[in-house]
């Protein structure tokens, strides 16, 4: 068994990976080296947790080393998309990302979700990471494992794993590099290493990099550039053999990032107006409030709007506060991608503290124990403009129209000239919404593992982990996700001035803090006047895994892996509170700076609790904890063999057939709505993957060219997906099946060129599932309507004959207007109820028939509101998984000879990836256009003093991309944030090596 911890290993190329490293060292030779010497070296992985050619790994596995990084251009977690078959990524919109592997990564949002792919460091599996901000230095290797796992490392995944492995100290040598890249947008990267033997025994080794450049958007109210980084992070590790039975290594890690990073990129929209009439009907204001979503389906690049903000809740309500007469947002819209028009600059912060150490210990010469521990802790957090577009109406002056006249007087003394001063957000006139995302964990880990190295055909890897994680401090205002918005703050105050007669009591006010308290973050967090989630978290994860090797024959090997799971997950039960009366807080109201406390609110479990639950739920007064507990367990494995065939057409052929069972645990969805508890199931599905694979690793060409191919099957159940109900992300499960193909080849043809290419095709299909389409309620049924509801301005349907009918009454009765307005909360009773009302206006009989989102078919009487039509989404692609990828590379060397000790590399690198869907409902707003990405680069390197210089451009076709789309929910008004890839960059790096 091999065990060298200083991680001094032979990198050269590798075919899976593309790790192209070779050319300028291994393969700086003399120009009459002739073709048939040339061999393709392979890339030493640790993927099984041995030692291994990348060749002779049966895994689809790619890998890279710091210099196939650098020269593939590869900075950091979003760039491996360009590398890797099959492997799409977008940021996400709380402050998250979605890296996916065969279509599988985390389309779950909730604290408790798990991602599908796993993030591991030096083997650590990190539940919070900063793998989409941080970037790649002084690294030994990255490996991408393709596929489910959990019988190798420390946590289950059902799309694969990513483990970045940091460089270690080397023994008894002293090293050192140092690099600076200057580019366009004012960019200035250093990266740096040092590496100091002490005595022969003992080394340590400092790294440390630094990013700073100016934004790629412009802002165009403050006039100044954002969406800017400044970034840095350092190691320090210490390595020590202190006998020849015993090594081990300590590492700290930080990484700090405070900059102008966007969280979401633009804002799209296909403007819906406000409907003047209806099947010939005229409509009046009052009643035209309900016509209007916000924004329409249409095609992301057909969104050529901006919200209507009466069909938003922070806009509606301010047209019910009788600050605003109409929508706010009336001029064109801005539909340059790379422009925002953001009331300040957003604020980003981000930190990560990580320490890691790994104890080896030869039991006998054929024996390894291992001990890997860690502890890090993770927080983040994103400031922004929400609707990023500038109002262009101002706030009513005083004397503006109500809907109850007699409250003009209290608006006049609350809002004079139509000023709201919000104690958050400062004091404006015109239509303000902010939000703010973060969060802080900590976590432990503490894994054990034993492996053989006999000569006899039998041996085995065993191993048990323990993981902890929790949030820091839930307490602190910049923990969860809040929206504020001064209308909602303005109707908050107008409530509390008429002795709480809209909401039923006093709303708990904050009031604290400077203004704009928002900015500072110098508020509480547990007013009543905005919208905050909030999902407390805890994990406490053991497993024991392992897996067992038998060869069968020279040439045959047999593999059993299992893996027995519990996880355990808990969530402090803190309803939402916005225009929630002060009874469901605790001490204190608020109002005179005195400190708000929300105390759990008791409400039975839903009906759809699943795993193992064990509901706490109990009153302040019982003593109880307030939390949702929910525990998984389960046993998963995979079983494999492997196969080397003596063929005369291949230096080294590797076949592979593999079944693997994947699991990802279950969790909790967000807090429920105080004043609606039980809205949605509290809880969710764990999801499974039959996964079925086969491959085949080959060398050829007197070892010149390397050919792989991979085909897998997965019968996919319980994908865990998230929509947005009562503004909030309620996860649910659904099936599927993918299956796909990848082809990665590299070629040596002549000495000093290199070829290199990778194919994914992918194909992913959603089994039968109904679900309603937000964006798409009536599921393009004329005999339905959908309307606003101006309570908590979600959205309804209602048939299309018995709204035209009402609205037919209030123009023969104008005492009746406004009475659309409670069609979707069912509020009929001033006229009878809504029976009583179908009756009188000869809609008795009139009835819809429906699809609910379980698949049945109901009906509805003429007036009853429903969520809409559901659609039958079998057949449907997964979302983020486009058909095909692919990357081809060329790479060309002039040895050094001509140009004395300096010789010159040439690389141009091609990434082309297919359409692909945002959503599960394929429509047009869900596509997202093929695109593609063209880096190039030419380096000039002298060995013998260490010197590179080198001419790089990233995305040299300037294209802009989406990668991803959100959809807001109804509140919001139903519009997408846009997640763009970089613009072009360009620029010069020169590095040194001692």
């Amino acid at each position: 068994m091999s065990r060298n911890t200083d991680s001094k290993y032979v990198l050269l190329a590798g075919a899976s990976a593309l790790a192209l490293s070779f050319i300028g060292t291994a393969y700086a030779q003399e120009d009459t080296t002739p073709d048939d010497d040339r061999r393709l070296g392979t890339v030493t992985v640790t993927t099984q947790k041995v030692e291994q050619s990348i060749q002779d790994v049966p895994i689809a596995v790619s890998a890279f080393d710091e210099e196939s990084l650098n020269k593939l251009q590869l900075a950091g977690g979003p760039d491996l998309v360009k590398s890797i078959p099959n492997v799409s990524f977008t940021k996400g919109n709380f402050n998250g990302y979605n890296f996916k592997i065969r279509g599988i990564g985390v389309d779950v949002v909730a604290q408790s979700g798990d991602a599908g792919v796993g993030i591991h460091q030096n083997d650590v599996p990190l539940t919070a990471n900063r793998l989409f901000e941080a970037e790649f230095y002084d690294m030994e290797r990255i490996e991408v494992l393709r596929g489910p796992q959990g019988t190798l490392y420390g946590r289950n995944a059902t799309g694969g794993v990513f483990n970045a492995i940091t460089a270690k100290p080397v023994l008894e040598e002293w090293q050192g590099n140092a690099s600076v890249a200057l580019a366009n947008y004012d960019s200035r990267k250093l990266k740096g290493m040092v590496n100091v033997p002490i005595g022969d025994k003992v080394a340590v080794r400092l790294a440390g990099s630094y990013l700073e450049r100016s934004g790629y958007v412009d802002n165009t109210v403050t006039g100044r550039d954002v969406d800017g980084r400044e970034l840095y992070g350092y190691r320090a590790t210490i390595l020590a053999e202190p006998t020849d039975r015993i090594r081990g290594w300590l590492s700290y890690e930080y990484f700090e990032e405070e900059d102008d990073r966007l969280r979401v990129g633009k804002q799209l929209c296909k403007k819906d107006p406000l409907k003047t009439s209806y099947a010939g009907i005229p409509i009046g204001f009052v009643d035209q409030t309900v016509t209007s979503l916000g924004c329409a389906e249409a095609p992301l690049d057909a969104m050529d709007g901006r919200v209507n903000s009466v069909g938003t809740l922070g806009g509606g309500l301010g047209v019910l506060a009788g600050l605003l007469s109409g929508d706010a947002f009336t001029q064109p819209a801005n539909l340059n991608l790379s422009e925002i028009e953001s009331a300040f600059d957003p604020q980003y912060y981000a930190d990560q503290e990580l320490i890691t150490g790994k104890l080896e210990f030869d039991v006998t010469d054929n024996m390894l124990l291992t001990y890997l521990g860690s502890y890090s802790t993770s927080e983040s957090l994103s400031i922004e403009d929400y609707n990023k577009q500038s109002p262009t109406i101002a706030f009513n002056t005083s004397g503006a129209p109500l809907f109850n006249p007699a409250l003009t007087p209290v608006y006049e003394a609350l809002f004079p000239g139509g000023v709201v001063n919000d104690p958050l957000l400062g004091a404006s006139n015109f239509f303000r919404t902010f939000d703010v995302a973060g969060g802080s964990s900590e976590q432990t880990s503490h894994e054990l593992r034993l492996q053989s190295d006999f000569e006899g055909p039998f041996n085995f890897n065993l191993g048990v982990i323990q993981v902890d994680v929790e949030a820091i401090d839930p307490s602190t205002a910049t923990d969860g996700y809040t929206v504020v918005s001064n209308s909602l703050t303005a109707l908050t105050q107008l409530n509390n001035a008429l002795g709480g007669a809209i909401f039923g009591g006093l709303v708990p006010l904050d009031d604290a803090g400077t203004q704009p308290a928002i900015e500072n973050l110098d508020y509480s967090g547990l007013g009543g006047q905005y919208f905050r989630s909030l999902s407390p978290y805890e994990l406490s994860s053991l497993a024991v895994f392992g897996e067992g090797y038998y060869d069968i024959s020279d040439n045959l090997k047999a593999t059993l892996g299992l893996r027995y799971t519990k996880d355990e997950k808990s969530q402090d039960n803190i309803p939402t509170f916005l225009f929630v009366p002060g009874a469901a807080y605790g001490p204190g109201t608020g109002q005179n700076g005195s400190p708000l406390t929300p105390k759990p609110v008791t409400f039975a479990g839903p009906d759809g609790i699943v795993g193992t639950p064990d509901d706490v739920l109990a009153s302040a007064d019982e003593g109880g904890d307030g939390s949702f507990n929910v525990a998984f367990e389960e046993v998963t494995g995979r079983a494999g063999l492997d196969w080397r065939p003596d063929l005369s057409f291949t230096e080294d052929t590797l076949l592979y057939a593999f079944y693997s069972r994947g699991y990802k645990g279950g969790g909790i969805n967000p807090p429920q709505p105080a004043d609606n508890p039980g809205a949605f199931d509290q809880f969710f599905e764990p999801e499974f993957i039959n996964s079925y694979e086969i491959g085949t690793k080959n060398t050829l060409a007197g070892g010149a060219l390397q050919m792989n191919a991979t085909g897998f099957y997965y019968d996919y159940k319980g994908y865990q997906i998230t929509q947005i109900i009562n503004r909030t992300s309620v996860n649910f499960n659904i099936d599927s099946t993918i299956m796909g193909l990848e082809l990665e080849s590299i070629w040596n043809p002549v000495s000093t060129l290199v070829l290199n290419t990778n194919i994914g095709i992918l194909d992913t299909e959603i089994d039968d599932v109904y679900s309603i389409d937000v964006l798409d309620r009536v599921n393009g049924r004329s005999d339905l309507v959908a309307l606003k509801n101006t309570t908590n301005y979600t959205n309804c349907v209602v048939s299309a004959q018995g709204y035209a009918t009402v609205l037919g009454a209030i123009q023969g009765n104008p005492a009746l207007a406004g009475l659309t307005r409670n069609i979707c909360n069912g509020d009929l009773g001033a006229v009878g109820g809504r029976t009583a009302f179908e009756n009188a206006l000869g809609l008795g009989g009139v009835t819809v028939t429906y699809t609910d989102a379980t698949g049945t078919t109901r009906t509805a009487s003429a007036l009853e509101p429903i969520a809409g039509d559901a659609k039958n989404l079998g057949g449907n692609s997964m979302p983020g998984a486009p058909d095909t990828t692919i990357n081809v590379g060329v790479e060309y060397t002039w040895l050094p000879g001509s140009f004395g000790d300096w010789g010159l590399t040439g690389r141009v690198d091609y990434y082309n990836q297919s359409e692909s869907f945002s959503r599960v409902y394929n429509t047009n707003r869900d596509q997202l256009s093929s695109w593609d990405n063209l880096n190039a680069s030419l380096a000039f390197y002298n060995d013998t003093n260490g010197v590179r210089v080198e001419l790089f451009g990233k995305n040299i076709a300037d294209e802009t991309a989406i990668t991803g789309a959100y959809l807001t929910d109804d509140s919001s008004g139903l519009f997408t944030n846009i997640f763009l890839t970089e613009p072009r960059t360009f620029g010069v790096a020169v590095s040194k090596t001692w």
